[in-house]
């Protein structure tokens, strides 16, 4: 079944869809669709990002604190992706929210 949500086109910003993954605060979970087409253009991007994090975490020499912070950040988000959505709806939910915040954290370090 297509995505219909113009909002989970692909051609958006991995920041964008990131926000909007996180934006969710809600009563009733969104849909399993919504929720799975956000996690699965996250681990796209996160995808993406690790191989130039990996190159920025090996340019500061082992046990450095700034080695320590793109390690931890690397290794959160490959536990993240290697970790499945769960059974139902709610760990599927925080599931994405979890890569969500793994891409966030990366994403605006590689820009600098």
């Amino acid at each position: 079944m297509p995505v219909q949500d113009a909002a989970l086109a692909p051609d958006g910003p991995p920041r964008s869809t990131c926000r909007r993954a996180l934006a969710h605060r809600p009563v009733a979970l969104p849909r399993a669709q919504e929720i799975h087409a956000l996690a699965t253009r996250i681990r796209g991007d996160l995808k993406v990002m690790l191989p130039e994090a990996q190159e920025r975490a090996d340019q500061f020499l082992p046990g450095t604190t700034q080695w320590y912070c793109w390690e931890g950040l690397i290794e959160n988000a490959r536990r993240e992706l290697a970790e499945g959505p769960g059974g139902g709806l709610y760990s599927a939910f925080t599931h994405m929210q979890a890569l969500a915040w793994s891409a966030e954290l990366i994403a605006p370090r590689l820009e600098e």
